[in-house]
């Protein structure tokens, strides 16, 4: 487990006055180099255009977003990249991505000085930090089941009381897999933890994260488990009576979503791709991202204020996490195998 703390650093200020004077030297460079910054990402649609508005007042300089699923925006970006062409300068995506990419060597090793804001946990030593906080829980209907009656842990779900009562991601979905490879390296819970899931409790499993959240709040099902935050966070803006609880026994995941963002080599605007690093990930740049989605940045030396659901989503000072977006979590076949293998046997009977 990772104990992530809440720390400041007060280094980073020490450092502004000489890092603004090389920003505005590398700014003066960038504008001679023509066209806009081209990136590519998964980044949500109503998001995009605010912060690159935000970065185009403060630098002068424009950035044009490619936005597609994680997928398509990966393999659009290796076809290119194999077929010789440098197109594109940033990319935007979840971890899976950017290691099967990394693999590739199409990256280049520049790590923004903004990096020294963010706990190391999150720093790639080739790529640099990561920018998002994506927490998990269990949702529950407020109207049929009460917060008394919820599991206080994950653990708490092969009890007889709660089979046949929630519906949960299917373990073979990409978008989801990030929550299931916390179960299976969680020290806590892990490969037995499991097959008692898939034996013992009647879970329903389903592709659409959406789909699962309206069938909680109509009431279907009294839970929702390894339900996205943001997720929860929408249905309860639209009146939905549900409520996310967090364990606080076997500790919690967080994770980058597709909060991962690197430079190509051979970037057509390698001085203005530096910029646009440099200012997304500083100080104004990740509070401009927390105001405009209401999440929380990875980033420590900014306020969380301005975050809908703080308590749930800034991690706690000496709380036990697990970050499942680091390259040693990566690796799911085991867990698939034994997925396919619990599953198949359990036909069988």
């Amino acid at each position: 487990m990772i104990r992530l703390f809440v720390l400041f650093f007060l280094s980073v200020l020490l450092l502004a006055a000489p890092a603004a004077a090389q920003d505005a030297k590398l700014i003066e460079t960038a504008k001679k180099e023509s066209g806009p910054i081209i990136a590519y990402g998964s980044l949500e649609a109503n998001t995009v255009e605010p912060i690159v508005e935000a970065f185009k007042k403060k630098t002068g300089l424009t950035v044009e977003y490619w936005r597609a699923s994680a997928t398509k925006v990966m393999d659009r970006a290796l076809a290119e990249q194999r077929a010789g062409k440098s197109v594109f300068d940033v990319m935007v995506n979840n971890s899976g991505a950017i290691q099967v990419m990394k693999k590739e060597g199409l990256f280049a090793k520049y790590i923004s000085p903004a990096a020294k804001a963010f706990p190391k946990e999150v720093i790639d030593p080739d790529l640099g930090p990561v920018y998002r906080n994506t927490p998990i829980g269990i949702v529950y209907n407020k109207g049929s089941i009460s917060s008394a009656e919820t599991p206080r842990s994950l653990e708490d779900l092969p009890n007889p009381k709660y089979r046949g009562k929630f519906v949960m991601t299917d373990p073979d979905s990409a978008g989801n897999i990030g929550n299931w490879r916390f179960i299976y390296y969680s020290p806590d819970l892990g490969p037995k933890f499991i097959t008692r899931l898939l034996t013992e409790t009647q879970v329903v499993f389903a592709g659409n994260e959406h789909q699962m959240m309206d069938w909680l709040g109509a009431g279907k099902y009294s839970m929702h488990v390894l339900a996205k935050f943001e997720n929860t966070e929408n249905a309860r803006s639209q009146g939905l009576p549900v409520r996310q609880i967090f364990s606080e026994k076997e500790g919690d995941t967080i994770s980058s979503g597709s909060g991962h963002i690197i430079a190509f080599k051979n970037a057509p605007h390698p001085n203005a791709t530096k910029v646009y690093l440099n200012w997304f990930l500083s100080r104004d740049g990740q509070l401009a991202w927390q105001k405009l989605t209401g999440r929380n940045s990875f980033r420590t030396d900014i306020p969380k204020d301005m975050i809908r659901y703080k308590d749930e989503q800034v991690p706690k000072e000496g709380g036990k996490y697990l970050l499942s977006s680091l390259p040693q979590y990566e690796d799911i076949k085991p867990l698939q195998k034994l997925v396919d293998e619990v599953l198949a046997k359990a036909k069988q009977k």
